[in-house]
């Protein structure tokens, strides 16, 4: 197969070493110059538990893009879809298509610029990290589903592509997925304002009424059936909280990409984008308080999670 893959972070870029490392054409494509100028030179390091190697894979930053591409993969930050939709509008073939491995519910940006008929969606469960330029450190395996934006089984397309990717496997049902990460997501949201790991955000009984009651917050608004996945259970969320700390403890990720936009990388996060996609008063709380921190006026601390787990008590509930 052939696949241009656009944004080539920690997703983005552990799959395209993957594919390329088993035999697929990949074209990394990505607006960080020195992360292009590595891999260029040097290759595209996967280090951690699950696997270590280097490979030689083409990279370019968007101006490199050819001018037809037949297959896309958009694995960039929630907030930078626009840009990736704007750069496959004109080059995508009438016959190809573009799947999302993104976090949120990106396609309708995507449909805008290409058409519904040429996009698919996914669920990416595995965990990964940029380390520095040319270098991803994947923390573990986890669930990858690929479909169809709309109902019925899987078409030949979403076949292909799951025999493609690593991990992947093809559903009916991307959406449930997606919609179960926006729930799981929710409790990564709430942890990211303190530094505690994942693991010991949802371990932390102080903390357990917090999680539970932000993931039923989101569930509430789930349009489709919501599916399971590493522990994830949405019909039993006290006993998913401590499969999901088994799942992230067996992870050489220990913290979510959020912290690491805030307290490592000093980055804007994907929180506005996500307050368009979810409302509700314990997420809308988490976005005020991620605005703080990424404007400032807040750090990373366990004074932040104390704050939400508060708030969240006086709720009435539901």
């Amino acid at each position: 197969m052939k696949m241009v893959i656009i944004g080539a972070g920690a997703i983005g870029g552990t799959i395209g070493a993957h594919m390329h490392r088993a035999g697929h054409e990949v074209l990394l494509c990505d607006a960080d110059e020195s992360h292009v100028a590595q891999i260029r030179s040097k290759g595209l390091q996967i280090e951690g538990p699950v696997n270590e190697f280097t490979v030689q894979i083409p990279a370019v930053t968007p101006d490199g893009l050819p001018d037809t591409i037949h297959h896309a993969i958009v694995a960039v930050k929630s907030h930078h879809t626009r840009s990736a939709a704007e750069l496959l509008r004109t080059r995508l073939s009438p016959d190809g298509y573009v799947l999302s491995v993104q976090n949120g519910l990106t396609a309708d940006i995507l449909i805008d610029a290409v058409g519904r008929e040429r996009v698919l969606s996914s669920f990416v469960n595995f965990g990964a990290d940029v380390m520095g330029p040319g270098r991803i450190m994947q923390g573990n395996i986890g669930t990858f589903r690929v479909g169809e934006l709309g109902e019925g089984p899987a078409t030949a397309r979403v076949i292909e592509l799951a025999e493609a990717l690593p991990y992947a496997e093809p559903t009916d049902n991307v959406l449930g997925y997606l919609w179960g990460k926006e729930a799981y997501g929710a409790m990564l949201w709430a942890g990211a304002v303190s530094d505690l790991s994942i693991a010991e955000t949802l371990r932390r009984p102080e903390y357990r009424p917090l999680m539970i009651r932000v993931a039923r917050e989101v569930l509430a608004q789930a349009p489709v059936v919501v599916e399971s996945f590493d522990g994830f259970v949405p019909d039993d969320l006290e006993g998913s909280l401590d499969r999901l700390i088994d799942f992230n403890l067996r992870s050489a990720k220990s913290h979510s990409g959020i912290y690491r936009d805030l307290a490592v990388r000093k980055r804007k996060t994907e929180i506005d984008e996500m307050l368009r996609d979810i409302r509700g008063p314990i997420f809308d709380k988490i976005g005020e308080l991620i605005h703080d921190i990424e404007e400032g006026r807040r750090v990373c601390e366990v004074a932040n999670l104390n704050e939400l787990a508060e708030f969240a008590a006086t709720l009435p509930e539901t």
